[in-house]
């Protein structure tokens, strides 16, 4: 007898299959790795691209909450977002902020007043809405004695018809 046999490894059919499963998800994985490179490559969306997760980086809570703003403002809205633009641009070209107020508006007094005009505007309008807006109408003695003869008017009217 020869004992080659016992010499002979032996593996069982669970190890095959558990060989052939870990063999299957490495070529998944392969796989899946190869498409996001490819569409790594095509990617338009800056914040997608290199693995990101679609959404620009949240540099500020505070920033990112944007205030209502009300439709009727008299162009605060206007004019704090062009002072906000006039702010980036003046870091973006390293320029004085007051020489880019001056290109656009004359002078920075000019734009100063504006935007205080605008502000008292809104502050009027933001108090008129408050206040005034919910209250029942009051009606003077005159309007009063109006609606009363058109009253009576109509029920005289009505008594020639029957």
């Amino acid at each position: 007898m020869n004992l080659d046999f016992m010499s002979l490894k032996t593996t069982s059919v669970a190890a095959v299959k558990g060989e052939r499963q870990k063999e299957k998800v490495l070529e998944r994985q392969k796989a899946q790795e190869l498409e996001q490179a490819m569409l790594a490559e095509r990617e338009l969306n800056p914040y997608w691209k290199d693995g990101g997760t679609g959404l620009p980086p949240e540099e500020d809570e505070a920033a990112s909450v944007k205030k209502v703003t009300v439709v009727e403002d008299a162009g605060l809205s206007w004019l704090r977002k062009s002072y906000r633009r006039m702010k980036e641009q003046a870091e973006r070209e390293k320029r004085n902020f007051e020489e880019i107020v001056a290109e656009r508006y004359g002078s920075m007094e000019v734009f100063q007043s504006r935007l205080e005009e605008a502000e008292k505007v809104a502050s009027r309008k933001e108090n008129y809405y408050r206040s005034d807006r919910w209250k029942k109408t009051d009606y003077s003695e005159s309007e009063k004695e109006k609606k009363e003869q058109h009253m009576k008017k109509e029920t005289r009217d009505e008594g020639d018809r029957n």
